[in-house]
């Protein structure tokens, strides 16, 4: 009973095995096919960090009961994000959303705002 129990994992551990290298293997492709042709590291990251803007601000970076991002440029982005960092604005959310970026994702983030602004683009 226990060699067949044993004989039916190992059997469906090769499945999955086999199954994994073909998942693999079409992702590979797919990559291959399909580069990604978006912009440096840099921008990307802060693409993924204003995506988390826009979840209050909304996606157009405006905003009725919270202020608009959209149309900030990058210092105006980096003062304010630095003036919530030291607790000089009223906010405590944004507070914890400025400690938790480094400066260097912070710059990103307000670099790829403020790119966005001047090109007439959404966040």
């Amino acid at each position: 009973m226990k060699r067949e129990r044993a004989a039916a994992t190992v059997s469906r551990a090769k499945g999955l095995a086999a199954e994994i290298r073909w998942l693999l293997g079409i992702s590979l492709c797919a990559i291959l096919l399909f580069p990604e042709r978006s912009a440096p590291a840099e921008v990307s990251q802060g693409a993924q960090i204003a995506a988390t803007c826009a979840s209050c601000h909304d996606p157009t970076g405006g905003g009725l009961a919270i202020p608009p991002i959209a149309a900030l440029d990058e210092r105006a982005i980096v003062k304010a994000m630095l003036a919530f960092r030291a607790s000089e604005s009223p906010s405590h959310v944004m507070h914890a959303v400025a400690l938790s970026l480094s400066d260097d994702e912070l710059a990103a983030t307000a670099r790829y705002l403020a790119d966005r602004a001047k090109a007439g683009r959404q966040p």
